[in-house]
């Protein structure tokens, strides 16, 4: 027995020792600018010598990188994390991975999720990392560390609209509001309503009622199992629609990026908004979903009223049918943005994942649906004795949404002319230019025969109809003639950029800023001036690359910062120093898309990299930094 005790202690001794022995890293944080929001941290990782830690998960996804907020504590304290820098380390050929050895330092900035400050005075993170032998090869158990940081200064702690134009304050609105999915939410309910306010739907309400309570055989209380169910369908079938175009988001943005693609667009939204201001009725295979709305109203009891709830929403076009299309391309726009977002973060999006992106789509139009549906299950339960008259405010709503649709036709028509090289007021006069031949086609009737008996005023009608051809003319194609149709493969900017077509020099001038062409040069340009570098990665294919280089131009904060603080280079796609990049696993998003945007330390690290091309006030933000 006493040899059986003993046999027991030495095992329990060995391992106690083997557990002693894993090495641990040093983690040292630091506050790097106490009194200027958003405030920046370093955590300084210390590897013990012969081992390294991993910062990738390596080809066959198999090791665990550094992750500074292993237990997502930093959304559960109303927290986001944003970095700006972190050790590029080496690659290791046995481990067919990116490690660390010896020191690196993560920097970030914290925000704030929500617009209230976070109340707490210290923000707790868990770091998570493993390291390996470099002698022994052996990898050891991931090891978990606490770390404390000083409560970050926020952006609503400092008064920084002196500092900003109203045009500046606004887009900054705007483009922070595009994060908040609820805000989202409330719109799409709204708009939903909107649509319900439509002469094709409204009239619809009292019929609806009355068939649930056909439905019901005059049940009060199966009247309203009827209407939740007729309710619960059409939401439904807008939720399902949202999911849809959010599944189709990663592919939808490699799309968005050709003119032809945007070009298209615009086409679709034009014709969209003809048909709501009612120059002709669009209908999306009508006959079959009535034939569909006509078998399921022979099914008895709730599953009946369900399906035609399912049904409603395409039933009630095709006032709506428009609007739900142009809502469905501006959500597949929106995730596809976020699966961008997400590649850039994350090595691999797993299908898990992408379909979480994709819900918020289905949240966003399932808010549409709610719009909708709400006003006929309202009418269903509550026995209304008048309703307001239909009259000319529901043709007032529906032209409504038909003018802010043909405004996101304008949009996708100057994004897929900006590609061609064209400047927005020659967007605007094609714009103009089309317009005028609109109207003198289907309001003067210019090519109809004129009866000899006509009188003065339609003469008249008819000449200012055939000026306004030819004046829309002449602009439409006096501006085509100034575009270049630049092929994807081209590899010269093109109309974009034609100084740079032109010019074999290793440097060029747009707009005052001396662009480089070559990294290697602009990088021994910046250790001598110790100004960071600044790389766009263009393609004239690319439609806000393009539209980058008008606001370089524009932006007159952006244009001097990258003329007087920073290195400015210009990457163009196939060429060789782009691809050079594009095969660094810390600038993965060039596989998937453009624009990307990075800004390099003068000592090589990366600081910032980014897709929004409208983010430039983070850029000159960045820039300064690290010219300071």
């Amino acid at each position: 027995m006493t040899r059986l005790w003993f046999i027991f202690l030495c095992c329990w001794l060995s391992i106690t020792s083997a557990y002693a022995d894993i090495p641990v890293a040093s983690l040292e944080t630091a506050l790097l600018n106490a009194e200027q929001a958003p405030s920046r941290y370093r955590i300084r990782f210390t590897i013990p010598t012969d081992h390294h830690a991993y910062l990738s998960s390596g080809e066959g996804n198999i090791y665990l990188p550094i992750n500074l907020d292993a237990n997502n504590e930093l959304a559960q304290q109303g927290l986001r994390m944003n970095p700006i820098e972190q050790p590029q380390g080496v690659y290791d050929e046995f481990a067919k991975a990116q490690v660390l050895r010896d020191t690196g330092d993560f920097i970030f900035t914290l925000t704030a999720i929500e617009t209230a400050k976070p109340k707490q005075q210290t923000v707790q993170l868990t770091v998570k990392y493993q390291l390996c032998n470099d002698v022994t090869h052996v990898c050891y158990r991931p090891k978990t560390a606490a770390v404390q940081l000083p409560a970050p200064l926020l952006a609503s702690d400092v008064d920084v609209s002196s500092t900003l134009t109203l045009t500046e304050q606004l887009l900054q609105w705007f483009h922070s509001s595009n994060d908040n999915l609820w805000l989202s939410f409330g719109l799409m309910l709204l708009a939903g309503l909107l649509s319900a306010a439509t002469p094709c739907v409204y009239p619809m309400l009292p019929i609806t009622a009355m068939f649930i309570v056909n439905r019901a055989n005059g049940n009060r209380a199966k009247e309203k199992h009827h209407a939740l169910v007729y309710f619960a369908g059409i939401i439904l079938t807008y939720g399902l629609l949202g999911l849809m175009a959010g599944m189709t988001g990663g592919a939808f943005n490699a799309v968005m990026q050709s003119a032809w693609a945007n070009l298209l667009l615009a086409v679709f939204f034009t014709t969209f908004a003809l048909a709501l201001l009612g120059y002709f009725e669009l209908s999306f295979m009508q006959s079959q979903v009535y034939s569909l709305d006509q078998q399921s109203s022979k099914i008895k009891g709730l599953t009946g009223t369900w399906l035609m709830g399912c049904l409603a929403g395409l039933v009630i076009s095709p006032c709506v049918g428009p609007i739900v299309f142009a809502l469905l391309l501006q959500v597949a726009d929106e995730i596809a943005e976020k699966a961008a977002a997400l590649a850039l973060a994350e090595q691999h999006i797993s299908v898990a994942e992408r379909f979480m992106i994709a819900l918020t789509g289905s949240l966003q139009m399932t808010g549409f649906g709610i719009g909708v549906g709400l006003p006929f299950f309202i009418i269903s339960i509550v026995r209304l004795n008048k309703l307001p008259k239909a009259g000319l405010w529901l043709n007032k709503v529906k032209y409504a949404f038909g003018f802010l649709i043909l405004y996101f036709a304008y949009t996708y028509l100057t994004k897929g002319l900006l590609v061609w090289g064209a400047t927005e007021s020659v967007v605007l006069a094609i714009a103009i230019g089309l317009v005028l031949i609109w109207l003198a086609v289907m309001h003067s009737n210019i090519f109809s025969p004129l009866s000899g008996d006509a009188e003065g005023l339609a003469k008249i009608q008819r000449f200012n109809g055939v000026l306004a051809s030819l004046i829309g003319a002449w602009l439409v194609t006096s501006s085509l003639s100034s575009l270049t149709i630049a092929p994807k493969s081209s590899s010269p900017i093109a109309s974009a950029c034609p100084t740079l077509s032109k010019n074999t020099e290793a440097v060029h001038e747009e707009a005052g800023i001396q662009w480089h062409k070559s990294y290697v040069a602009a990088e021994k340009l910046a250790r001598a001036t110790g100004k960071p570098i600044f790389i766009d990665f263009f393609a004239s294919w690319c439609a806000n690359c393009v539209a980058f280089a008008n606001e370089t131009a524009s932006n007159k904060l952006l244009n001097e910062t990258l003329k007087s603080k920073a290195i400015a280079v210009k990457l163009v796609d196939n060429e060789p120093e782009f691809e050079q990049f594009r095969a660094d696993p810390q600038h993965r998003q060039l596989k998937i898309g453009l624009p990307y945007f990075v800004i390099i330390s003068p000592a090589g690290k990366i600081m910032w990299s980014g897709t929004d091309y409208k983010a430039t006030t983070t850029m000159v933000s960045e820039i300064n930094k690290g010219a300071s």
